[in-house]
């Protein structure tokens, strides 16, 4: 397998000249590549994932799938293709057409397609995601060899792409999502042969398409289900207006367009002001967030603002193509130096791995933001954002209960675990951001009245089990719930009237949807403000002492429980949730234990350890110390960290629990559902060679950090 190293002449690969802000860079993508032989043919795949190895990455397949995918390398024909059309650039046809012939190969004589190769040209064609079928790697094959077959008189491409058409004529899709696709490969199917069968064959299935859109949720108007009878709405899946202003540009029929727009400005502010949501269906999923679903509305807004001309769209188009430098939730950048997409953002990390899927939906998010006018593609790579206004979701779980009748169930919910409450109850949740708000509940009632109450109250009677709309509500501070008999609440959500963000404080600017009006609106003042952290917590620690050892008292500063037993539950990695995977408290006692000599004091029940969020731990009296031992573990990768002693400075590189921990090791650990996980995890112990007066001790910013015990050698 090959390994290659990011540090590249940078732009060996780059469409910068003619261009403005945004770089079109191939580099990672190119990097995926390999050429082997399939069927006697050599032929050039692209390694579904690739590992982020430090200043390295490594491709690594799918495990008992394959290493290259008609999914992915279909979505580079298509990439390169348009890639072709917008430069003019012959070099992008001659990487279509390389790509192509993995495509063609993956081509079974009735015109459907296997998914999965490996490196050594074996085609897995029994897995379930490798089957030979008419569905999503047909019709990502049929969009991609379309789009080529336009610029090329490739006898090979041709036959293929009128084999591909034929084979889902006989079995067309049956659900949204794939009909999009099918959409998107129909129009580009047409501009080649100008069929007035095929320019039937658009109107009647984008007419069709429209029945999918949601209409029973005021608060989600512009979303479409999958199904027509079921809620389901995935990000990743979500190709529906780009089929739309297609099928616009093809037919000209103005309710396309229409519906598309409508569309667009909804769930364009709604993913700006909340993040790229995963899915929606019986609760709302927010993460992980990822660049393909940024692909399914960034590029459609650019070709919204292509027919529309109208500035704001620009404006809205830029804003969305921010998320990949910056302009998200965390304010990290998701596309690396040489093109890499990074593979998703969880609610307080990022998965650093680049694979070919979100490196591919990154290059063509940035590909049509390359039409957009200069001031627009500057501001996207160089997003200021102030403030939001988003959907808020809450876990009932997390709720005060007071004295109802209600207990804590786990299994397929919001963050894998929701409230059963029995009979009458009341449940409320404070510190509540103070607003008007649609309020949607997700859960499981039987003729059940659910009345929510703050300022305003309002009451709907509800049966049945998913996501509701209960209604508009005006919220100051906190509010309630209340149940009229036994039902189980998963999710209340709510839906602020504005959404919207706020940016560049030298010049602020407010862009904000009205779901009320449907109205996209821009103004030149800053209307949301993100809250900020004023003040880190503090507090004078106590010490007890073991020989030349002082043990430091952390009780008022744990706020995480990192151990747990399936009757008590942990949540150790779980931020955005209250449920998570756990260490086993029946593994170890709790108090004092020595790990190379060192004594620590281990709680292990109730809040037992401290995510780092700067907290200044005080010295009772200022001393001198020649070490601090550390007994730490991380969430969701490695991190590099310093830790302040009054002015000094200690960089640290605080290891996975599940990265070959060597202090504190379990063979296993507990999952949300209860089950053990046989996986090797535990704690490390870290040291800081002090050598000198200290009085304060400052944690790290770095939530993904936890600490269990802080020991002091004089």
């Amino acid at each position: 397998m090959r390994i290659y190293k990011i540090l590249v002449i940078m732009g060996i690969f780059s469409v910068v000249s003619m261009f403005f802000s945004l770089n079109f860079n191939i580099t990672h993508l190119e990097g995926l590549s390999e050429w082997f032989l399939l069927d006697g043919e050599e032929v050039k795949g692209y390694w579904v994932y690739a590992e982020n190895k430090g200043n390295t990455f490594i491709p690594v397949g799918a495990l008992n799938e394959g290493d290259f995918c008609v999914d992915d390398v279909a979505r580079i024909v298509l990439l390169y293709s348009e890639a072709y059309e917008l430069t003019r650039d012959s070099k992008y046809i001659g990487l279509a057409l390389d790509a192509a012939k993995f495509v063609v190969k993956m081509q079974a004589s009735d015109g459907e397609f296997y998914n999965f190769a490996y490196k050594d040209g074996t085609i897995n064609k029994y897995g379930i995601t490798s089957l030979k079928s008419a569905g999503w790697w047909a019709l990502r094959a049929f969009w991609g060899l379309s789009k080529l077959a336009k610029f090329t008189n490739d006898n090979e491409i041709h036959e293929a792409v009128k084999k591909t058409y034929n084979a889902i004529k006989r079995k067309p899709p049956t659900s949204a999502d794939q009909l999009a696709l099918y959409i998107l490969g129909l129009c580009n199917y047409y501009e080649v042969y100008q069929s007035p069968e095929i320019l039937k064959e658009i109107n009647k299935y984008a007419t069709d398409l429209l029945e999918y859109e949601i209409k029973n949720f005021e608060s989600l108007k512009g979303f479409f289900s999958v199904y027509k009878d079921k809620l389901l709405w995935n990000g990743w899946g979500n190709h529906y207006t780009e089929a739309l202003l297609r099928a616009y540009k093809i037919t000209g029929n103005e309710k396309f367009l229409f519906v598309a727009e409508k569309q667009l400005i909804s769930q364009a502010s709604i993913m700006l002001s909340t993040g790229l949501i995963y899915s929606i269906q019986n609760y709302f999923k927010l993460y992980p967030e990822l660049a393909y679903a940024l692909e399914c509305v960034a590029v459609p807004l650019t070709q919204l603002y292509d027919i529309k001309r109208d500035e704001k769209y620009a404006l809205l188009s830029s804003l969305v193509i921010s998320w990949l430098f910056g302009g998200n939730r965390l304010g990290v950048r998701m596309f690396g130096d040489n093109g890499e997409g990074y593979d998703g953002m969880e609610y307080m990390h990022y998965n650093r791995n680049a694979g070919a899927e979100s490196t591919i939906c990154s290059l063509r998010t940035i590909l049509h933001g390359m039409k957009l006018p200069e001031t627009y593609q500057t501001l996207a790579t160089n997003p200021e954002i102030i403030g939001r206004s988003g959907i808020t979701v809450l876990e009932a779980e997390s709720f005060d209960i007071g004295i109802s009748s209600a207990k804590m169930v786990t299994g397929d919910y919001g963050s894998g675990a929701s409230l059963q409450i029995e009979g009458k109850g009341r449940i409320r949740k404070q510190n509540v951001e103070s607003g008007t708000y649609y309020v949607l509940l997700s859960g499981n009632f039987s003729n059940t009245t659910i009345t929510v109450s703050s300022k305003t109250s309002i009451k709907k009677d509800l049966s049945g089990k998913g996501l509701f709309e209960i209604g508009i509500v005006e919220i100051e501070g906190n509010f309630s719930v209340s149940n009229s008999n036994s039902c189980n609440i998963d999710q209340i959500i709510l839906i602020p009237q504005q959404l919207g963000i706020s940016f560049d404080k030298k010049s602020p600017k407010t862009v904000f949807y009205d779901i009320s009006s449907q109205a996209l609106k821009v103004e030149n003042r800053q209307i949301f403000t993100t809250k900020s952290k004023e003040f880190s917590f503090e507090s004078v620690a106590k010490i007890k002492y073991s020989g030349d050892f002082g043990l430091v008292d952390l009780s008022d500063f744990y706020n995480n429980d990192g151990f747990g037993t399936p009757q008590n539950p942990g949540n150790f990695d779980n931020l955005g949730g209250v449920v998570g995977a756990y260490l086993p408290q029946n593994e170890i006692d709790e108090g004092v234990i020595y790990l190379n000599n060192i004594p620590f004091y281990l709680k292990t029940i109730g809040m037992d350890n401290i995510r780092c969020d700067g907290q200044i731990i005080i010295l009772p009296e200022e001393f001198y110390v020649k070490r601090i031992y550390i007994l730490a573990a991380a969430n969701h990768g490695d991190y590099d960290v310093a830790i302040t002693t009054d002015n000094s400075n200690y960089e640290l590189n605080i290891h996975d629990w599940c990265n070959s921990p060597k202090d504190i090791v379990f063979d296993y650990r507990y999952i949300s559902s209860g089950e053990k996980q046989y996986i090797k995890c535990g704690i490390n112990v870290y040291v800081l060679e002090i050598n000198g007066t200290i009085e304060k001790i400052i944690l790290p910013g770095q939530i993904n950090v936890h600490i269990f015990a802080l020991t002091l050698e004089k």
